[in-house]
């Protein structure tokens, strides 16, 4: 078997060579979006995780992977406007989507549910508050600012704008550490998305739209800070 992938490898670059790392990162709850400039060693042994296991699971998915011939697009060879537009047609909406249904539905289990389950609905309802709010403001400013600049840059080399964006991506990562503090809460408080006993189908519902959006988040994070930030 194949070993590409090492404990020496930053969790970033094992996502960018083997896109669906992402989903074994997210059974261990490794973080490969906000930590991906950790190393796979570091982030393992950080979480007290058996790294020779972990490591020997990746490579073999990995050769499974090669051995199908699947075809993926590394977005590191890309022009940074191309992985732009992706993120925007595949993350930004999706995320603007999710957060305006899961407001409503937020709404209609605290005022079904709040008897029974008082404590974790008002917790949950705070933070999702908080996480709508903190993205909401996050993607406009990566629309009408960032994203921008960094087109610009792409086709002036203008060392101003280059500086400008520097500053940016400190504040914008800084953002990303914010949200994904949040979601963590979140899977704490509700116990890894799991719904109390007796909770009607929109409760699950609401739950498994949060996980789903954390669970694109971390590629939309990862996309930006391991790759597009890189390309700069």
């Amino acid at each position: 078997m194949e070993k590409v992938i090492n404990e020496n490898l930053k969790l970033g670059e094992v996502v960018s060579i083997f896109p669906a790392s992402s989903e074994i990162f997210n059974g261990y709850k490794v973080d490969y979006c906000c930590g991906g400039y950790d190393t796979l060693g570091q982030a393992l042994k950080e979480k007290g995780l058996d790294s020779d296991k972990i490591i020997e699971e990746l490579n073999r998915e990995y050769n499974k992977f090669i051995s199908s011939n699947a075809e993926y697009k590394d977005w590191r060879k890309e022009k940074p406007s191309n992985l732009i537009k992706h993120i925007l047609r595949t993350h930004h909406d999706f995320t603007k989507k999710e957060l305006r249904e899961i407001d409503m539905l937020m709404f209609k289990i605290l005022k079904v549910h709040f008897t029974a389950h008082k404590e974790e609905l008002l917790t949950v309802h705070r933070l999702f508050g908080n996480l709508k709010i903190e993205l909401e403001e996050h993607l406009i400013k990566e629309e009408e600012e960032l994203f921008p600049l960094i087109e610009e840059f792409e086709h002036t080399k203008n060392e101003k704008i280059l500086a400008d964006i520097r500053k940016f991506i400190k504040d914008t990562e800084d953002e990303h550490d914010a949200a994904g503090d949040i979601l963590k809460e979140l899977e704490r408080v509700t116990g890894d998305f799991k719904i109390p006993k007796g909770a009607c189908t929109t409760y699950k519902l609401v739950y498994d739209r949060i996980h789903n959006l954390q669970n694109d988040l971390f590629i939309h994070i990862y996309l930006e800070n391991s790759v597009l930030f890189n390309m700069i």
